[in-house]
């Protein structure tokens, strides 16, 4: 256990919410007293960080927004104090399509559907399944560039994704990693789905980089996270909880392991069984 708390860090997909859910009531109460004890609470996310991840803390119906978020799996970091964002250089175009072309043989033969994300591109191939439902949950629509390279790469962008069956997973990343292993990464973000971004940024470089600021010991942070990327977060935190549905490697490196789901307001629950009750109260 952790005898002290000065911040914590969450992943939002699967850990904080269910897949495009809302945020369930005891972690909204879990957050409250928390924030009226002035711990410091962040995001850690997969996702860009915008004007509404920066708040998403009024959008989930609580009183404050979040004190920081980490964003592109430790590529962004907003800072809510000064309304200062830091972010990783994006990847050149030239780097895109020569990424692009090698995996071509794989998204073909899988019909993978692919997008870019960061920087305002929203190109993709291969529209459908999750990649079709993430648009639909973010209130975006992909620019369809299936089979047009040069058009998929006309923009800048943080990071690559890849969706398929989980079946195929390991074969993309070995395909992958065979040519690409020293300057780039390859990490799943859910059962069938992998990124492909620069080496040296995870969430936890990201949580890292924000409490070197402030000079927070990383022993007084507690981090919650479900799947491989946020593996990172969880072991650069004094204490790292995955959630009940984490993977079996998230499960494997964590501290602790909720004793409730994420719909069942895993985090929320924890914190309140642990933590905020009287007894215990932070």
């Amino acid at each position: 256990m952790i005898r002290k708390i000065d911040a914590l860090a969450a992943d939002i997909d699967m850990t904080l919410t269910a897949k495009g859910g809302s945020l369930p009531d005891i972690v909204r109460q879990a957050f409250e007293i928390m924030h009226g004890n002035s711990i410091r609470l962040g995001l850690a996310t997969g996702r860009e960080i915008t004007d509404k991840l920066k708040h998403q803390g009024r959008d989930w119906g609580l009183s404050f927004d979040f004190d920081f978020v980490i964003g592109m799996n430790g590529g962004m970091l907003y800072d809510l104090a000064d309304d200062s964002l830091w972010a990783v250089e994006l990847i050149s175009r030239e780097d895109l399509k020569e990424i692009l072309t090698y995996m071509m043989p794989l998204i073909d033969k899988y019909r993978i559907s692919i997008n870019a994300e960061g920087g305002g591109n929203h190109n993709a191939m291969n529209i459908q399944g999750e990649l079709l439902a993430s648009s639909r949950r973010h209130g975006f629509d992909f620019v369809d560039k299936t089979g047009d390279i040069d058009g998929f790469c006309e923009k800048q962008a943080y990071k690559l994704l890849f969706r398929t069956e989980p079946d195929n997973e390991q074969e993309i990343r070995d395909y992958f990693t065979r040519r690409y292993a020293e300057d780039w990464q390859i990490i799943g973000t859910f059962p069938g789905t992998v990124e492909i971004f620069r080496k040296g940024f995870d969430k936890g470089t990201g949580l890292q980089r924000y409490l070197q600021k402030y000079g927070i010991d990383a022993e007084n942070v507690i981090a919650f996270g479900d799947n491989e990327n946020d593996n990172p977060l969880l072991e650069e935190a004094g204490w790292g909880v995955s959630l009940k549905n984490g993977t079996d490697r998230t499960k494997a490196i964590a501290d602790d392991i909720t004793e409730y789901d994420c719909s069942e307001g895993g985090v929320g629950r924890y914190m309140i069984d642990h933590y905020l009750k009287p007894n215990h109260m932070i």
